[in-house]
């Protein structure tokens, strides 16, 4: 049967013609784009938006002793809000000294008549507390620019170190490939070459049952990477069933213990689970390759709001401040943990082995995910 050709259809003219009445006029964007280019020219230049304060400011203290229609106090007023306004785009950095500079003209009109001046009488009661109002403007806004700075500064941080993390991991998998499956590899051709060039028929069976061999080693070590690279269904069996899983796997005695609700697979978010996974994998990887214990045990465990995981051993002892920051996955470990809002501890002592804890918020790592 052929199959008809699709036929786009045909807008109606009506909506053509409202887009096109919907649109904004040019002159509109290009009064939108100079308005927008002056205010990234005044944020590229901070002493220009000073200035123009400054000289709003001077303007309105001049009108205040010229006798104008407006009143000393409201023109008084607009100084003040201009004073807050400095302050809280600026801070404490020359507020002050506005505010110091701001008042000898306001103690000069209010005491005119005692300097000979004929000016009308200004009331000073309310205006120490205005300035006050403005210091704790400039005040807060420091608060505000230095925490805001402080959190930029954790963040890059925290992104550096799991590019960091990230970088180690690969090298490491890259590393296992070229030493492990590349090896077998290298010999599984060998083998099968020298197979092609034998003679002897029972020979050359041997060696093609040797090849074989080699290529099932490949194909588990194939697999074993995967698998930690990225553990089969891990968000829908759960934590504790791929920590178990790991445990079979991993050629090292491992004792996994968990409570049911622990084993719940929606206990954490997909992301926090393969974090927590990452962090007991690494663990169990020193306790295996650095301890010298005969066995690690695990353990899961639920609280309100909160997981629990201990990996420890009863192996070889070690400081972990002499340890540097890139030494066994400390540092992803810990990097992993703060990134889920938890926090991790490592403890090691001489004939007591080492115990890693990590504690991961559960409402808030679901919410993350």
């Amino acid at each position: 049967m052929a199959i008809p050709a699709y036929t786009p259809p045909v807008l109606p003219e009506a909506t053509t013609r409202e887009t096109v009445r919907l649109e904004s006029p040019p002159v509109l964007h290009r009064l939108q784009d100079r308005v927008e280019g002056w205010f990234s020219r005044l944020r590229a230049n901070p002493r220009v938006i000073q200035g123009l304060l400054d000289l709003a400011a001077l303007g309105f203290i001049g009108l205040a002793f010229s006798h104008t229609a407006f009143s000393a106090e409201l023109l008084f007023h607009c100084v003040f809000v201009l004073l807050v306004l400095h302050a809280f785009l600026f801070g404490p950095r020359g507020t002050l000294l506005r505010i110091g500079l701001a008042s000898i003209p306001l103690l000069i009109y209010a005491n005119a008549t005692a300097i000979g001046l004929e000016e009308p009488t200004l009331e000073l009661t309310e205006w120490p507390l205005m300035f006050v109002i403005a210091a704790l403007v400039a005040w807060m806004a420091e608060r505000r620019s230095s925490t805001s700075r402080r959190y930029a500064a954790l963040f890059r941080r925290a992104s550096e170190r799991l590019l960091t993390v990230e970088e180690d991991e690969r090298r490491r998998i890259a590393g296992e490939l070229h030493d492990g499956v590349g090896q077998v590899l290298t010999a599984l051709t060998l083998t099968l070459d020298s197979a092609e060039s034998e003679p002897d028929p029972t020979v050359a069976r041997r060696r093609v049952s040797s090849a074989r061999t080699l290529a099932g080693s490949a194909l588990a070590a194939t697999r074993d990477i995967s698998h930690r690279i990225r553990p089969a269904r891990l968000e829908e069996r759960g934590l504790v069933a791929a920590v178990r899983d790991l445990a079979s796997q991993s050629g090292f005695p491992v004792v996994v213990q968990a409570d049911d609700v622990a084993g719940d697979p929606q206990l954490l978010s997909a992301t926090a689970t393969v974090e927590v996974y990452r962090i007991i994998q690494e663990a169990l990887a020193n306790a295996a390759h650095h301890s010298g214990a005969a066995q690690a045990q695990v353990s899961v465990t639920s609280r309100p709001e909160r997981l629990t995981v201990v990996v420890a051993d009863e192996g070889r002892s070690f400081d972990p401040a002499e340890i540097p920051e890139s030494g066994i996955g400390l540092a992803g470990m810990l990097e992993r943990s703060r990134l889920l809002g938890g926090q991790l501890s490592i403890e090691s002592a001489p004939e007591a082995g080492t115990r890693v804890t990590v504690t991961v918020p559960t409402g808030l790592a679901t919410a993350a995910g």
